[in-house]
C-alpha cells in the first residue's frame, strides 16, 4: 500500500482483521518498519514545537510479527471465475483471509531464543523439563539426557514403582476406526495429569495395535536423527526439537485393550496426511517427512504428521510411515503414497539440498487432509478380509 492510506487508521483497522485471522505458523517474520514492537513514532508539528507521538505500524498492522498469506500467497487478491452464460471472466477479489493486506498475525508476538541443549544451564534445562512436564531433578549429564529422549511416555521420566492409573473425564473424538476420550493419571508419575486413551470400535481390530506400536517405534528413530541433524545447525537461534507420543497398552475391566498416552496441550494441529496433502506454513515438518525418506535410504517415509507446536519444540501423536514394503500396517500406502509426497513436496529452508527424493515423481492419486487407509488385498489372511471391509480404497 502507498502512503496515501493514513498509517494510524490502517492500522486500527487491520488490528481487528489480525484478530479473526491470528496464523499457527510458527516462524514469523519480525515487521522491520517497527522492529516487532506494533508502534512507530510519527513527528508532528505544534506551536512551533516538534512531538512525537506513537502510532501503529502500517507496514504490520500493529501485528510486530507477521506470516506471508497462504490462502493469496501475499499478493492480497485472488482470483475468481464469474461465468455468463457460456461465458466466463476472471476478476480480482480481495482475499478474505487476510483482507487484502497479504500477511497475517503471527500466534505469538515475539519468538523465544531458543538455545541447544548443550548451549543449556541447569537452571534452563530444568524449566524446560518442568514445561513438558517431565522428570526435572538429577545432574547435568541426567538432564541431559532426558531433554534428549524423543518419546513422551505415562511414566514422565521415572521409574515406575507400581501400576499407573487413570480415570475417564468424557468423550473427546472419534476416527475411522477408534474413539479417543480424554481421563486423569490417578496414580503415577502423571497423577492429577490429563491424558487420552483410544478404542477401537470394533474389538476385531485390536489386532492391529501392534501395527501403531511399530509404526511409532520407527518414527522415534527418525525423529530422533532429525534432532541430531538440527543440532548441527548453525543459526541465531536453535531449531525446535521434535518429540513424540509413545502409547501404552493398557486393560480395561471389561478386557478391552486400549492405548494410552499424554494428553498434548495448546492448540492442535494437522500437518501433513498419508496422501501427499500439506498443511503450508510447517515447514519443519515438511522438511521432517522429507529426511525421514533420505535417513533411510529410501525405504521409509514419515508422514500423517499431527500435534502440538511450542515455542521450542513439536509434540507430535499418530503418524503413519510409508514404506516400500508396506510393513506398517493399514497406513501404510507404499511406495504408491511416497510417490505422491514428493510430487507436492517443495523443499523449504529446512530441507538440505543433498538429501534424497524420488526422480520424477508423479501424481498417481487425490490428496486429502484425513489419514488414508489401505487394505492389503494382496494376501487373503482374516486380517486383511476385516481390512478390507472397513477400509475405502483409491
Amino acid at each position: 500500500f502507498g502512503s496515501s492510506h493514513c498509517g494510524s487508521c490502517l492500522g486500527l483497522a487491520l488490528s481487528h482483521a489480525f484478530l479473526d485471522t491470528m496464523s499457527e505458523v510458527t516462524d514469523p517474520k519480525k515487521c522491520l518498519k517497527c522492529k516487532g514492537g506494533g508502534q512507530i513514532l510519527q513527528s508532528f508539528n505544534f506551536m512551533n514545537m516538534t512531538m512525537q507521538l506513537p502510532l501503529q505500524c502500517d507496514s504490520c498492522g500493529g501485528a510486530g510479527w507477521t506470516v506471508p498469506c497462504q490462502a493469496c500467497q501475499g499478493q492480497g487478491v485472488q482470483i475468481q471465475v464469474l461465468r455468463f452464460g457460456p461465458m466466463t471472466q476472471q476478476v480480482q477479489v480481495k482475499c478474505s483471509d487476510c483482507h487484502g493486506w497479504g500477511k497475517l498475525a503471527a500466534a505469538r508476538q515475539s519468538p523465544t531464543k531458543r538455545k541447544r541443549v548443550d548451549d543449556m544451564t541447569v537452571v534452563e534445562m530444568k524449566e524446560e523439563l518442568r514445561k513438558m512436564k517431565r522428570k526435572v531433578t538429577g545432574n547435568k549429564a541426567e538432564l541431559q539426557e532426558r531433554l534428549g529422549e524423543v518419546f513422551e511416555t505415562n511414566d514422565r521420566g521415572w521409574v515406575r514403582r507400581g501400576a499407573s492409573a487413570f480415570s475417564t473425564i468424557g468423550y473427546l473424538e472419534s476416527g475411522t476406526f477408534r474413539d479417543v476420550y480424554m481421563g486423569t493419571y490417578t496414580k503415577g508419575p502423571r497423577k492429577n495429569l490429563k491424558g487420552v486413551y483410544k478404542v477401537f470400535k470394533d474389538k476385531k481390530a485390536e489386532v492391529l495395535i501392534h501395527e501403531d506400536l511399530k509404526a511409532v517405534e520407527e518414527a522415534g528413530r527418525i525423529i530422533k536423527a532429525f534432532n541430531e541433524h538440527n543440532d548441527l545447525y548453525i543459526g541465531s537461534t536453535a531449531r525446535r526439537r521434535v518429540y513424540l507420543n509413545q502409547p501404552e497398552v493398557w486393560s480395561l475391566t471389561s478386557g478391552r485393550q486400549v492405548l494410552v498416552e499424554p494428553f498434548i496441550d495448546g492448540t492442535y494441529a494437522k500437518f501433513n496426511s498419508n496422501s501427499g496433502w500439506v498443511n503450508e506454513g510447517y515447514n519443519m515438518m515438511q522438511a521432517l517427512s522429507h529426511f525421514s525418506y533420505h535417513f533411510t535410504n529410501g525405504q521409509h517415509l514419515l508422514c500423517d504428521l499431527q500435534g502440538g507446536g511450542y515455542d521450542t519444540h513439536y509434540v507430535l501423536t499418530d503418524p503413519a510411515v510409508l514404506s516400500m514394503k508396506q510393513e506398517f500396517g493399514a497406513t501404510d500406502g507404499g511406495k504408491k503414497m511416497m510417490e505422491n509426497f514428493f510430487a507436492h513436496h517443495v523443499c523449504n529452508e529446512y530441507c538440505h539440498r543433498s538429501w534424497r527424493r524420488m526422480e520424477r515423481p508423479k501424481v498417481v492419486a487425490p490428496v486429502r487432509s484425513g489419514t488414508s487407509f489401505f487394505p492389503m488385498a494382496q494376501r487373503s489372511t482374516a486380517m486383511d478380509a476385516f481390512r478390507n471391509d472397513k477400509f475405502n480404497r483409491w
